[in-house]
């Protein structure tokens, strides 16, 4: 039975009761540290850390008074509230590694590993294997990232 459900999390939580403790689908990504509402626990998707990540983009109350423009170099600012989170905020043409498991674009243009980031979407890595993040235009460019597999707090 492949557990993951990550596209449909209402369907997941209808499904949680029946999925068997530590079955993750294959997918080897993270567990949930103790279930809601007294249920096992069970492994997180990497489509549920992306969204995760999506949702958190979507709420720019909860991070845009972070942002910091610095024209000496990148900024890695954490996010308060969302464990192993930062934004990454790169000046005009900089190039910076970086460790994330998932990113997006919030403003500007950024390209990881020579492929652009876009708003609206997640990257996901699959693994803390470094890579390089570049400014990819005239401005700043303002970007999210995560190398945690579940950003909520403990």
């Amino acid at each position: 039975m492949n557990a993951d459900l990550s596209v449909a999390p209402e369907i997941a939580q209808l499904a949680a009761p029946f999925i068997p403790p530590g079955r993750d689908g294959g997918t080897g990504s993270p567990p949930i540290r103790g279930g809601r509402g007294g249920t096992p626990s069970r492994t997180i998707t990497d489509g549920r850390c992306a969204a995760e990540l999506s949702e958190l983009a979507a709420a720019p109350q909860r991070w845009w008074d972070l942002v910091r423009f610095d024209p000496d170099g990148p900024l890695r600012i954490p996010v308060p509230g969302a464990a192993g989170t930062w934004l990454l905020v790169l000046p005009p043409g900089t190039v910076t590694d970086c460790d994330c498991r998932y990113a997006t674009l919030l403003a500007g243009q950024a390209a990881e590993a020579g492929r652009p980031l876009r708003t609206g979407r997640v990257r996901v890595h699959g693994d803390r294997s470094r890579h390089r993040t570049r400014g990819a235009d005239h401005g700043y460019s303002v970007s999210l990232h995560s190398g945690e597999g579940h950003l909520r707090p403990e």
